[in-house]
């Protein structure tokens, strides 16, 4: 407001005071005025451009206007000097009180008017019409105050839109960095270069300041004044309203006229310097007629009803706290939504930034949802002041046993607590879960019938680092409620497992199972967790040391075969025993956990003569130790009952140690169990040893897939795979596991993984790497790849044509990946011949071949592959091959055809995979016997080899087609 205008203002007031007549009531949109930057709006009113030349700014008359606009204040008149507000030059703030002179926000003096500065006054305009209303008063259309009111025009329903444009020639937008005027042909601001699509647009903002908003009752959201109903949940609004009450869509001048309407456009927010451009819009409308969109109040029939109500009705505490509460930037203190991270007005970096980096990587929010489950049980068992039950896995029978019912000699007398069970040694000692771990502490009980050594092995090995023992462990201290959590991977999958502190105890009060020394937790509570989540402690009865291994770390596994029956080609029929020597050196320089399987397989075991020895057959030791001293390469084992050790070459009471050896590797001879053996014994009475490749620092990443018992590309899936950088990589391939069904009703598929080079899109190329096909829960391989894609495919067939029709019900696999590196690795839908193209490729890798005629070449994949695979290669361009093969004579396999003899007519150029035998059992062993038949043809039929005239017999269909279809070269 310029002096001139202030001047007419108090001659105004002046005249209206002595004439004592009363104002009529006065409704205005409060508003900040964009003048042009090169021309005063103000040089537009007639009033200021016939005193402008003349006249200069008198600061005496100025606060004189001033002191009689306050003077005023407390009068009847509707329109006061506090609903005014003025805009801080500083810093920008545009609702300061017109009654005070310094900013709220950084406390600058008010500046004084200019006529060549923008007015950062905000003024009112009367809405009503001449005549309207008999209380109209003359003088208002004698000033003709043309001042423009800000309306900010922005859609409910829309949270960024385009801003009406101005119908005048000359279109300008306000730059919403620096409030600059620019001309609209500036695509960018003159004074602070910002972007002028970003203040020519407009968003939803949820810094509204209070006064602005109301805040819904039921979500909470913050909407506009004028808004009706909720913006979020469409909840009307409760409460008084502006003014104490609504109508439809009018706005009532002192309650005698309702024809003046002022539309808002849906503002959201009173105007502001912050947004572009504003668009003054005044219309009448006939009485009662509806009108949408707009702010709807009626003024109050009492002596205050010229004020606007701008408060929200709810409490004023209220409107800055919440999850809506925003953050003031440290720089232009403007307010922001908490959403944003970079100031809207400064483009300056929230200051706290880092607070707002995401979560945890799953695992990591996995362990923390675990700890927050177990401060709950804790803390509700504190409060009853009882001792935690697992009801999962309770102290019942049925936690022992398969079939408790079918069980006669029971030695399990009751389950105890902790506090209840009877120690022989170490009774001085308080319980504790760790008291530095070591591979003595384990003993597998007073009555060995568990036969769990497969597990009490790979805790021996995990003993030497206490570090992986801690990981296994989750609750690392005692706990009197009880409670404690166990970190497993069962199958390819992390799970933690909560176990109370009751065990299985003899008739004297002592543990039947295992238990450590020094009256020490961890090997009691790890063996029930891995009981529970096999379903029993019957469940845990055989197994090999490398699946212990995999269950406690989750690391890959491999097993390196000491006989030549297991050895994984025909070309290994001598094994190359400096190789495998090297191979345990190297593992135990890299301090890999190891594990020895003694008399298991298919090795021929005198029982008598392991006795004598100090073996056990069929039994899981820990490998704790490799030398090579002078020559003579031993291996230090021990065995988990905690005695019964070797007594043949190198053992405690051998000839063969010199002195200085003896006091260096055996210094207090054979205890515990532990014992050193020599490396050719170990290749005699020994059929394979295990290592687990537990590193720090690589990453791991692991997907799931189906295994279905057909070729549809419906079901099956394959794993892309993108090295950015030369990496080591393991791949490892998990079942479900069979544990929970007693052991004649386990049914384990034949596993197998194969990588190949990604050619074009998901197509594979050439064979890079693949693990040995066998009927275990899990296999995997060991790679070192160059940057590149890569393509993974699982493989299993021994559940082909068995009746398994669920959809549901088909097995499903765990692809564990660790690498030294970072990679990419993601679920892909594979081609439709995905099966067809990688077992020939792998045929061709590592198949024996047959020239069974020029043009034909058969490949055989045989040994080390748990069956046989027979593929046909027909190179004439014009001429078919009638391939009759007959395995009838073959026992415990199964046939991906559906039968034992097959007849089929392969194409020119082409090559087909004939059949795919599988063994059916693991434990048992299989017999194959195959004969080939074939013949050159000129068609396609098979004629008297199949008098129907088809090209395969069994015909393919949807089920086979995708593995047994010819490939064209």
């Amino acid at each position: 407001m310029t002096d001139i205008q202030s001047s007419q203002y108090t001659q105004l007031f002046e005249n209206f005071n002595v004439s004592g007549v009363k104002p009529r009531t006065l409704y205005t949109y409060i508003g900040i005025s964009e003048p042009d930057k090169e021309k005063h709006f103000y040089e537009n009113q007639s009033v200021i451009n016939a005193q402008k030349k003349n006249m200069e700014f008198d600061q005496d008359e100025h606060n004189k206007i001033m002191q009689i606009m306050k003077q005023n204040n407390t009068s009847k008149l509707s329109w006061t000097p506090n609903e005014r507000r003025w805009t801080c030059r500083q810093c920008s703030f545009a609702y300061n009180g017109f009654s005070v002179d310094r900013c709220d926000i950084c406390k600058s003096w008010r500046s004084p008017p200019s006529l060549n500065q923008p007015c950062t006054v905000t003024v009112t305009e009367d809405r009503s019409l001449n005549g309207s209303s008999p209380m109209a008063i003359n003088y208002w259309s004698d000033i003709k105050l043309q001042v423009p009111i800000a309306t900010l025009e922005q859609d409910l329903d829309d949270d960024f839109q385009l801003l009406p444009a101005d119908n005048r020639d000359d279109r300008q937008w306000t730059c919403k960095k620096c409030t600059l005027v620019n001309s609209d042909r500036s695509l960018i601001c003159e004074a602070c270069y910002g972007s002028k699509l970003r203040s020519v647009t407009s968003h939803h903002d949820m810094t509204l300041k209070k006064g602005e908003f109301w805040a819904c009752h039921q979500c909470t959201l913050k909407n506009s004044l004028t808004a009706l109903a909720c913006k979020a949940c469409k909840s009307e609004r409760g409460g008084a309203g502006l003014g104490g009450a609504t109508e439809r869509g009018v706005v009532g001048l002192g309650g005698a006229t309702e024809r003046g309407v002022v539309r808002l456009g849906g503002a959201s927010r009173s105007p502001s310097p912050r947004h572009g451009k504003v668009k003054r819009e005044s219309k009448g409308a006939a009485k009662g007629q509806d009108v949408q969109g707009v702010g709807v109040a009626v003024a109050a029939p009492n002596a205050e009803r010229g004020k606007i109500n701008l408060h929200t009705d709810l409490d004023k505490d209220s409107i800055t706290t919440g999850p809506y509460q925003p953050w003031q930037c440290l720089v232009c203190t403007f307010e922001n939504t908490k959403s944003q991270i970079i100031c809207d007005m400064c483009q300056r970096m929230r200051e706290d930034v880092n607070s707002l980096h995401p979560k945890d990587p799953p695992r990591l929010t996995q362990h923390e949802m675990s700890n927050k489950h177990w401060n709950y049980i804790v803390k509700y068992c504190k409060l009853k002041k009882q001792s935690y039950l697992d009801e999962d896995f309770p102290p019942m029978p049925s936690s022992l046993y398969y079939n408790p019912s079918e069980m006669k000699d029971c030695h399990v007398v009751k389950w105890k607590r902790l506090r209840d069970i009877v120690v022989e040694e170490d009774k001085d000692l308080v319980w504790a879960v760790f008291r530095k771990p070591q591979p003595s502490d384990i003993s597998q009980g007073s009555i060995r019938v568990l036969g769990n050594c497969w597990l009490l092995s790979a805790l021996a090995v995990l003993a030497e680092r206490e570090d992986l023992v801690r990981a296994v462990l989750i609750t690392g201290d005692y706990c009197p409620q009880g409670v404690y959590q166990v970190r497993l991977c069962k199958d390819g999958h992390w799970t933690t497992v909560l176990v109370d502190d009751y065990f299985p105890c003899d008739k004297r009060g002592h543990l039947f199972y295992s238990q450590a020394k020094r009256k020490q937790l961890w090997v009691p509570l790890i063996e029930k967790a891995v009981a529970k989540i096999h379903g029993c402690y019957e469940a845990l009865v055989s197994g090999r040391a490398i699946e212990g291994l995999a269950t406690l770390t989750g690391a890959p596994c491999e097993s390196i075969p000491l006989q030549p029956s297991s050895a994984p080609a025909p070309a290994e029929e001598e094994l190359d025993v400096d190789l495998i020597w090297a191979q345990l050196l190297s593992s135990r320089q890299a301090m890999f956990l190891m594990g020895a399987s003694c008399g298991g397989g298919n090795m021929k075991v005198d029982e008598n003569e392991y006795h004598c020895k100090g073996l056990r057959p069929r039994h899981a030791y820990s490998l704790l130790d490799v030398r090579d001293v002078n020559g003579h390469r031993l291996l230090k084992l021990r065995n988990p009952w905690g005695h019964f050790v070797w007594k043949g070459d190198w053992s405690d009471d051998s000839p063969l140690w010199p002195i200085e050896l003896r006091q260096d590797l055996l210094p207090g001879g054979s205890q515990d169990g532990t014992f050193w053996i020599s490396f050719p014994d170990v290749l005699k009475y020994f059929d394979c040893i295990d290592i687990c490749k537990a590193r720090s620092g690589w990453c791991e990443v692991r997907l799931t897939g189906i295994l279905p018992p057909l070729a549809s590309q419906q079901h099956l899936s394959c794993i892309y795979l993108t090295i950015l950088e030369p990496t080591e990589v393991d791949f490892t391939l998990f079942q479900e596991g069979q544990r929970k069904s007693e052991k004649s009703q386990r049914s384990q598929l034949d596993l197998c993984v194969v990588l190949f080079k990604a050619r074009t899109g998901t197509t594979i190329g050439n064979l890079v790497e693949h693990s040995k096909r066998q009927v275990r829960g899990f296999v995997g391989c060991n790679k070192m790849l160059e940057a590149g894609e890569y393509v993974v495919a699982p493989l299993a067939f021994n559940h082909w044509h068995t009746g398994l029709d669920d959809v549901t019900a088909y097995p499903r696999y765990v692809l564990a990946i660790h690498s030294s590196k970072k990679l990419v690795a993601e679920n892909i839908n594979p081609p439709s011949h995905i099966l067809a193209d990688a077992i020939i490729s792998l045929t061709l890798a590592r198949g024996q071949r047959h020239e069974g005629r020029e043009g034909m070449t058969a490949y055989y994949l045989t040994k080390g592959w748990a069956g046989l695979v027979v593929m046909v290669e027909n190179r004439h361009e014009n001429k078919w091959i009638h391939v009759k093969c007959d395995c009838q004579e073959s026992y415990n396999v199964v046939s991906t055809r559906g039968t034992l003899r097959t007849v089929d007519s392969v194409p020119p150029m082409t090559r087909q995979v004939i059949i795919v035998l599988t063994q059916l059992e693991g434990s048992g062993g299989f017999s194959i016997a195959h004969r080939l038949t074939h013949r050159l043809a000129n068609g396609e039929g098979l004629h008297d080899w199949d008098p129907m005239g088809c090209s395969h017999n069994p015909e393919l269909d949807h089920q086979t087609e995708g593995l047994h279809s010819p490939r064209l070269f």
